[in-house]
């Protein structure tokens, strides 16, 4: 009996202790950490941050986890859950990501993403394409350029776009795709990214919803109204996250 009420103490604390629960995509992981510290400073609250693939996030909603809001790295996840009735409000889009092959190896990256079907001793970390949209658009750049069957075998396959970019910093693969976002601010030199242009930009279309079963939908919408203020943009452009990635689509 003594344990029992001890667990549900601990339980009953562990909820109580956190106003909002935000699910987000591991893309967002450098925005939403100053964004909701500066929140809960603001207005004396609680938020915990859970960041993953957006298509495995989507999934737990649909599941019934004990999410508030959701953002998304791909728009059509959260369309989906709009669909369905998961959410309250309208979507809000939040700006584009930026797709690009980085390197930790200095020297390694190629000049053009063309080159890399001459590259056949490199690994290539990849964000899974099944439920991770930078993966997904990565293979979207490597198949309009006819490289998808050429570099198939050296592909390594990460369960989000932070894990495909720890491998490369790790030395576990020689380069990855990633968004600009997760990289170090030290790491962003030109001569160690190439940055990829997207003929379709609703690939990485990032976007926010606050979900129906929300604890405190008031709380919530007051956090998604917050994260869309002016003086957040310059915020977001350091973290990668444009207007619009229309520009140089061209190339692709």
């Amino acid at each position: 009996m003594k344990l029992w009420s001890l667990l549900l103490l601990l339980f009953s604390s562990s909820v109580w202790a956190t106003d909002l629960t935000i699910a987000a995509a591991s893309s967002y992981r450098p925005l939403l950490t100053e964004l909701a510290d500066e929140f809960e400073q603001r207005e004396n609250v609680s938020v915990r941050l859970v960041f993953g693939s957006s298509g495995k996030l989507a999934t737990q909603i649909q599941h019934g986890a004990p999410y508030d809001l959701y953002f998304s790295a791909d728009d059509s996840y959260i369309q989906h859950l709009q669909e369905e009735g998961y959410l309250s409000g309208k979507i809000i889009t939040d700006g584009y990501g930026q797709l690009v092959l980085w390197s930790a190896k200095a020297g390694l990256l190629p000049e053009s993403i063309e080159q890399l079907s001459e590259m056949k001793s490199v690994t290539l970390a990849i964000a899974q394409p099944r439920h991770a949209p930078f993966g997904k658009a990565a293979m979207r750049v490597l198949e309009n350029h006819q490289l998808a069957d050429a570099v198939e075998g050296q592909l390594v396959y990460a369960e989000n776009v932070a894990q495909a970019a720890q491998m490369a910093l790790s030395g576990a693969a020689d380069m990855a795709f990633v968004a600009v976002s997760v990289l170090p601010f030290e790491a962003r030199d030109d001569n160690q990214l190439l940055v990829l242009s997207l003929s379709d930009e609703r690939l990485l279309k990032q976007s926010h919803a606050v979900l129906k079963r929300a604890d405190d939908l008031n709380l919530a919408i007051q956090f998604s109204q917050f994260t869309q203020r002016e003086e957040f943009n310059p915020l977001k452009r350091k973290h990668g996250l444009m207007p619009g990635n229309r520009a140089g689509a061209s190339n692709e």
